[in-house]
């Protein structure tokens, strides 16, 4: 079973002209991650950093993980309401059976106000990405060890450019990951045929209402496609109370739902968790997936009037 399960992935990944990016059901906590447009938004800091993990089909060999850890800086004058800046890094690793992929890049974002309210930002990150594979999976007298590159090689310039238009009660997202179309080659490396990074459009909207004073309600949608694929839809809903626990679920097309449990535990750390349930047709071999997140806003987050601290989503578009 292991071996047919590889010999899967890599008939995948040397064919593959529609290579999926990663996503995270928590796509409001990761919103740096989707769009860099996102980072400095938030007016509750300057400083912010996210870790991540995602483990999918719980389990099962050799499943796709993925982890992330990020960091951004707001550059912004006491008072100034022209525009600011904002400046961070990024970095990504996926896992997909003996497949290996890491980005490493860095990030630039500009915010203008364009009416008392609303506000638009423009970001790209630039960076460059680490295909590989690993050796001590594969055994020696497997007839993939001698048709494949086993080492490691680099493919750039990668360019993400996004959008974001925002207030404190809402927020638009357009960005496009692979938009440069980078071929899993370099010079005679590669790994399977040479394949190409499709770009992937990512749209998201959400709005928060607020209730009693205690309650804070988020519905938020977040779409990707490509140019040939079947658009991918996720729909996510989330309650906060008293600004420190939230609570949610999600639906992913008719493939997953999910259950999201946040929390803040101390005045600039939130944590989250996410668990995913397959409702597809291979839910009785891959049926759990789960996500962990933890963001930190240290030393020049800005608690704000409320004594009991800060939202647990710490985007702007959660703050009246």
């Amino acid at each position: 079973m292991k071996n047919i399960v590889l010999y899967i992935l890599l008939l995948v990944h040397g064919i593959g002209v529609c290579q999926q990016t990663g996503q995270f059901t928590q796509f409001t906590f990761n919103s740096f991650g989707y769009n860099p447009a996102a980072a400095g938004s938030n007016p509750n800091g300057k400083l912010e950093s996210i870790i991540g993990f995602r483990k999918q089909w719980v389990g099962f060999d050799y499943a796709p993980a993925s982890n992330f850890v990020s960091a951004n800086y707001t550059i912004r004058k006491e008072r100034s309401y022209k525009r600011w800046h904002n400046v961070g890094v990024y970095l990504s690793q996926e896992k997909n059976g003996i497949f290996e992929t890491v980005g490493i890049y860095g990030s630039y974002a500009i915010h203008l106000p364009i009416t008392n309210k609303y506000k638009m930002s423009f970001g790209v990150m630039a960076g460059v990405q680490r295909f590989s594979i690993a050796k001590n999976v594969l055994s020696e007298f497997d007839p993939i060890y001698s048709t494949t590159y086993l080492g490691s090689f680099y493919s750039y310039p990668d360019f993400i450019p996004g959008i974001r238009v925002y207030s404190r009660k809402m927020f638009f997202d357009v960005s496009v990951q692979q938009i440069t179309k980078l071929k899993r080659v370099q010079g005679d490396k590669q790994i399977g045929s040479k394949s190409i990074l499709t770009p992937h459009l990512y749209v998201s909207y959400g709005r928060k209402f607020a209730f009693d004073g205690q309650w804070i309600v988020v519905p938020a949608i977040n779409l990707h496609t490509t140019v040939t694929a079947i658009p991918s839809a996720e729909l996510n809903l989330m309650a906060y109370y008293a600004k420190r626990i939230g609570v949610g679920a999600s639906i992913r097309n008719k493939d997953f739902i999910s259950g999201i449990f946040q929390v803040r535990i101390w005045e600039n750390v939130t944590a989250g968790f996410a668990y995913d349930y397959t409702i597809n047709k291979l839910r009785s071999s891959a049926a759990n997936s789960f996500e962990l997140m933890l963001g930190v806003t240290p030393l020049f987050s800005s608690l704000g009037s409320d004594k009991r601290g800060t939202s647990v989503a710490k985007c702007p578009d959660f703050d009246f």
